[in-house]
Formats: C-alpha cells, sequence, structure tokens
C-alpha cells in the first residue's frame, strides 16, 4: 500500500524551486504562481511575473496565459493589452482553453487588437465546443443579437443551454427570459 504524502505550501514551493532552476517549465511555472499569489514563499510579483516569462519561453501554455493576465491588468508589470493579447494568441493556438475564450473576447472588443469579429467568432466557438461555459454564454448571445453570425434564436438556446448545464447563472436567467418571451 502506498501512502500519498501532503505537502506544506513551503516544501511544495521548495521543491519546485529546485526544479525550476534546472529547466523545467511545469517547475518554473509553478513557482511563478507561488510568488504571484504568496504561497509557500513571500509574494513578489517581479518574481513571479520572471519565472512566468521563462516558463512561458520554453512552452508553457499555463505561463503564457498568466503572463497574458498579468499584462491585462497591470498586475506585476506595466499593463499592455497588446502584450496581453500576444500571449493569449501563443497560449490559444497551443490548446489553452481559458486563453482561447479570452482571446475571442480580445477580438470581439477591439481589446489589445484590431476588432474582429469573425476571429472572435471562431475563438469563442473553439472554446464553446471545448466546454467553457463563459465562450457558451458569450456564443448564445451572439446568436441572440446577431453580433458577428446570422441571428438565430434555435442556435442561441443551444448554447445558453449548454453554458447553463455547466452552472452559468446568467445563461439560466436569460434562458428564462426567452421562455417567457415565448410565451
Amino acid at each position: 500500500m502506498t501512502i500519498k504524502r501532503t505537502y506544506t505550501w513551503k516544501e511544495a514551493f521548495d521543491d519546485a524551486l529546485e526544479g525550476a532552476e534546472d529547466g523545467s517549465p511545469p517547475y518554473q511555472t509553478f513557482v511563478g504562481y507561488c510568488y504571484d499569489l504568496g504561497k509557500g514563499t513571500k509574494r513578489d510579483l517581479k518574481r513571479a511575473i520572471y519565472w512566468y516569462t521563462k516558463a512561458a519561453a520554453n512552452g508553457s501554455t499555463d505561463a503564457m496565459f498568466n503572463l497574458a493576465l498579468c499584462y491585462q491588468s497591470g498586475r506585476g508589470i506595466r499593463q499592455n493589452q497588446a502584450r496581453a493579447v500576444r500571449f493569449y494568441i501563443d497560449a490559444a493556438k497551443n490548446g489553452h482553453l481559458q486563453a482561447q475564450a479570452n482571446l475571442a473576447t480580445c477580438y470581439l472588443e477591439g481589446d489589445g487588437i484590431q476588432k474582429n469579429l469573425v476571429e472572435g467568432i471562431r475563438w469563442l466557438r473553439t472554446a464553446a465546443r471545448r466546454g467553457d461555459d463563459k465562450a457558451q454564454f458569450n456564443l448564445g448571445r451572439a446568436y441572440l443579437d446577431g453580433e458577428g453570425v446570422t441571428k438565430s434564436i434555435r442556435r442561441a438556446t443551444t448554447w445558453l443551454n449548454k453554458a447553463s448545464t455547466n452552472n452559468h447563472t446568467k445563461a439560466r436567467m436569460l434562458l428564462k427570459r426567452l421562455e417567457k418571451a415565448a410565451i
């Protein structure tokens, strides 16, 4: 029988730091996360950015996504929407679900990149098909409003139902309003 040991955040951080210094992207991402949130070590946003940057350069999509969030919000680094989008693109192309959903929003709103409804809807569909509830909700809204797609109550309802099934509260509320309007 194998007994699994539970690590404290400090122990996990110390172990990961060694792996990060040896060049392991997952460890580099984890160390960045620990510095970012102050888990197992003192919070240090500059060091978080340092480790996320190293991990992203080594192909970590989670690190790319975290860097995008930092650049988008200005957390630990000067806010730069265009740089955030570049990291979202890299992570999204490598299959990071949240990056795909966030990139869709950037394209749809013209946030850090030229507004492009076709690209926005393409990334929204990708994330929605993969199960992201926010993307499902936003795609449902797009079909409901005819924004970037041909207006379709049937398709809107399909995507809103999927989002609702995934516990998206606004999707549930919108579906109830649509049902009342149809009565």
